[in-house]
């Protein structure tokens, strides 16, 4: 493991955010994306005022852990899928307001202190640190290529990678949040590997033990259950396993086909969304077959996330597009396209992991192992879209060889 140190001056906001990701995100099922993929989202944006403090002289304002009704969750709001609403990052902290003769009533931020006899400041929404009009996000990044995850907050400049001592494709490759008691904050990241999972602390970057599934390899999928165990998806089969690693009885077939390349899982319902070359499936908690569309000739589905009204959102491999289909199996919408010359720059050539952004935006791993060193030194690894992704342009992108990534496979959007 390979830990960056944080500035010092960045500790008070990343506190801050992850509060509320404590506050309110519990494990939000099988996401690679982990924040908002709703058309509308819900309200869950990070509020700067927070609730309402008291009237008048007052030695303790409301305490206030996070700002708004929002929550990290799949179910929130209209969102198709995980995150309907944004991650709430907290209201800011009211220090309270100045003494006033009658005081006025409160606006206090999340704990204010002192609200005094005025009104309580509420705190501002984080500011990004780049030139205006530039985009921010705080992320994680799987990195198969040096079998490692990265966390970066493009806010407040901190960052970790930590490695999960497991080579190959697999490892790491899908990405949710989860309740760990032993991490500092009391979140973890729980990737899934060849053999397995691993759980790494969200606030730095510390690495649990790996939990391995008995004699079992090729996992290309994981997924918190709400009883405590995980879901791992393995080619041919879902294996659900406990904390030690021993599979029960509730596991069962896949739909025949090759390429099982992720899970996710909607924890409203229990359904698993997958892949298997050109088709999509929709199966319950059973592995019961619910839907199912294709995505086109020659394409190689990755992940998988369901949308509103029905139908999914769905990346397509080396075409380096993602396909929007509704609940008749239509193909209403591509974004990017590897022979798109409105991205010849960007040099898209497979598209893997994904999340949608309450905006409409995608952001994006274009995954580069197939070009190798020809993908130049500069190519961006993530990509965000504006919701027109035909042809519409490229408002951020982050990770290249030059700044130390190799390949880049998924990636999860906290804001």
């Amino acid at each position: 493991m390979h830990t960056l140190r944080t500035p010092r001056r960045a500790l008070t906001a990343l506190t801050v955010t992850f509060a509320a990701v404590i506050a309110t995100a519990a494990s939000i099922g099988c996401s690679s994306n982990g924040s908002s993929f709703g058309d509308a989202g819900g309200s869950g944006s990070v509020d700067p005022t927070g609730s309402s403090g008291m009237t008048g002289n007052n030695t303790a304002g409301t305490a206030q852990t996070s700002g708004g009704s929002g929550q990290q969750d799949p179910t929130a709001g209209s969102g198709p899928n995980p995150g309907g609403g944004e991650t709430t990052t907290s209201a800011g902290s009211g220090t309270g307001g100045n003494t006033g003769t009658g005081g006025n009533t409160g606006t206090a931020g999340t704990t204010s202190t002192t609200a005094g006899a005025g009104g309580g400041g509420g705190g501002a929404a984080p500011v990004c640190p780049k030139p205006a009009g530039q985009i921010c996000h705080e992320f994680i990044a799987n990195d198969n290529g040096k079998n490692q995850v990265n966390y970066v907050n493009e806010f407040t400049g901190a960052k970790w990678s930590t490695g999960v001592n497991s080579t190959g494709a697999n490892s790491p490759r899908t990405i949710e949040i989860v309740d760990n008691p032993l991490a500092k904050g009391g979140k973890a990241v729980l990737v899934s590997i060849n053999t397995g999972y691993v759980e790494i602390d969200l606030s730095n970057g510390m690495k649990f033990p790996t939990v391995n599934g008995a004699g079992t390899t090729g996992v290309t999928g994981a997924c918190r259950l709400a009883d405590g165990t995980t879901a791992l998806g393995v080619d041919t089969k879902i294996v659900i396993i406990n904390a030690s690693g021993q599979p029960n009885a509730n596991g069962f077939n896949l739909p025949t086909g090759p390429n099982l390349r992720a899970i996710n899982r909607d924890p409203s319902t229990g359904h698993y969304w997958l892949s298997k070359t050109e088709v999509v499936y929709d199966l319950n908690a059973q592995g019961q077959q619910i839907w199912s569309a294709n995505m086109g000739a020659n394409t190689k589905g990755y992940a998988v996330w369901w949308r509103a009204g029905g139908g999914v959102y769905a990346t397509t491999g080396e075409p380096a597009t993602i396909v929007e289909i509704d609940a008749n199996k239509k193909i209403v919408a591509t974004i990017g396209g590897r022979d798109n010359p409105a991205f010849s720059q960007y040099k898209l050539d497979f598209f893997s992991g994904f999340v949608r952004r309450p905006n409409g935006h995608y952001i994006v791993a274009n995954w580069l192992g197939h070009l190798g060193t020809g993908a130049g030194k500069d190519t961006p690894m993530v990509i965000e879209f504006e919701p027109d992704g035909a042809s519409g342009k490229v408002v951020w992108t982050w990770g290249s060889i030059n700044a130390g990534q190799q390949t880049i496979t998924n990636v999860y959007v906290l804001q």
